[in-house]
């Protein structure tokens, strides 16, 4: 615990991590299960010094690394030990954006939940990836495109797994979640602006990958939008949940304009055929994905 960090917020957060295990008892059977050690450090700030020093010795791994970029929370495993590591700063920053959400208390018990729910995803260890991935991989390394290549897979690596955490999310606290991702398509951004501006001085492939990642992304997220069990949720939430799907819908059908006016409608076709099950597990999406990069020649 950071020297910043108060005993009142520690005994704050850390009952709400004993809450979730306590009422989720198939989630903490999955755990004790997985993990011989599940460590939860809290500090102020992602760039407090000793953040990477203490990731590295808790998961014995010298390599291991986090992003720079700021987040309330971050999940990471090795060799069955877990790391959850939270950032009081950014997620009191966080939090005060959320005018909309009156019960703070359960908001953040749901981001808790969250991280637990990615250590069960994870499954002992966040750096195992199925033989697609690594080809991937190798291919992007071996046409020099480690750097695009990195971001790419990375990204619709952590879309994938976030499938498979909200959908443990929603059979958990359906409501809370809910009140928590409603504004998810919500983008503060011209996403056709940035594309186009892409098209200045990066490879036309691996802008279509990007485009396809980002459709990826919010078919993934639909799809659990049209699972949230509506019988389990508030008359004000359901309201909420038609906003979020109405507004996924709204985007998906831009990117869907763009992939057919720049990659034409038979890769708009191969793409929509890809169906629910493909994100359901790592080795499955990662296979279909390598022979979808290969189709599209993205790679």
């Amino acid at each position: 615990m950071n020297s910043r960090v108060t005993s009142g917020d520690f005994k704050y957060l850390k009952r709400l991590f004993l809450d979730c295990l306590n009422e989720n008892r198939d989630i903490a059977k999955q755990l004790n299960e997985t993990y011989k050690l599940i460590q939860v450090w809290f500090f102020y700030e992602s760039s407090d010094t000793n953040v990477e020093s203490t990731l590295k010795t808790t998961l014995n791994d010298s390599n291991v690394s986090h992003s720079a970029k700021p987040t309330p929370a971050f999940t990471q495993s090795r060799k069955n030990v877990g790391c959850i590591m939270m950032f009081l700063k950014i997620l009191d920053e966080t939090t005060k954006k959320r005018e909309d959400v009156k019960d703070i208390e359960k908001y953040h018990k749901n981001g808790i939940f969250e991280e637990l729910c990615h250590l069960v995803e994870q499954n002992g260890d966040s750096s195992i990836h199925s033989s697609s991935y690594w080809e991937l991989w190798k291919r992007y390394s071996d046409k020099g495109l480690n750097q695009y290549g990195n971001e790419i897979i990375a990204r619709i690596d952590t879309d994938r797994n976030h499938y498979e955490v909200y959908s443990m999310m929603i059979k958990a606290y359906a409501d809370d979640w809910v009140v928590r991702y409603w504004k998810y398509f919500e983008e503060a951004f011209d996403y056709d602006k940035e594309y186009e501006g892409w098209k200045k001085n990066i490879p036309i492939n691996v802008i279509f990958a990007r485009l396809v990642t980002d459709y990826l992304r919010l078919v993934n997220v639909l799809y659990v939008v049209e699972n949230v069990p509506r019988e389990k949720i508030s008359e004000t939430s359901l309201k909420l949940l038609v906003k979020m799907q109405e507004k996924g819908r709204h985007v998906l059908e831009s990117r869907k304009n763009l992939i057919k006016k720049d990659m034409g409608s038979t890769a708009l076709s191969v793409i929509e055929s890809l169906d629910e099950k493909i994100f359901r597990t790592s080795d499955i999406f990662f296979s279909v994905i390598l022979d979808l990069w290969k189709s599209l020649a993205l790679i």
